[in-house]
């Protein structure tokens, strides 16, 4: 019977992980579009929307547990996020749109960056180690 009751547990553990895992998939994948037309907005206000929603974002991924070996790395990207956002949303306020749109190419890169902790291991790496 404990035997049961044990793989019930890690079961129902393991599908909470996966679901929060779904959700911050699709967190990611709505930044990217949100993202994207923060790149397109033909207008300032256009893009200060967009920033401000890409910021909310951003603010609800930091609330979603990373794997415990990258979460402060993953933490510290989406911080840096922000910052991004920030300054963007600075140059916006200021009437530089082209400006902010150059800033916001650099979340592009910290995604590269950052989604490269989250990759799995490739089939060499789980045969040899790293």
């Amino acid at each position: 019977m404990r035997k049961i009751v044990f793989i019930f547990v890690l079961l129902f553990s393991m599908s909470g992980v996966a679901h929060e895992s779904s959700e911050l998939n699709k967190t990611m994948k709505e930044m990217g579009h949100i993202y994207k037309q923060a790149m397109e907005a033909q207008s300032a206000h256009e893009m200060q929307a967009h920033l401000t929603e890409l910021t909310t974002l951003v603010n609800e991924s930091k609330q979603f547990q990373f794997k415990q070996e990258v979460s402060a790395e993953s933490v510290e990207g989406l911080n840096k996020v922000l910052e991004t956002i920030t300054k963007a949303s600075q140059e916006v306020d200021s009437g530089r749109v082209e400006k902010a749109r150059e800033m916001l190419l650099k979340i592009d890169k910290l995604r590269k960056q950052y989604h490269k902790l989250h990759e799995p291991p490739s089939f060499w790496e789980l045969l040899f180690g790293s």
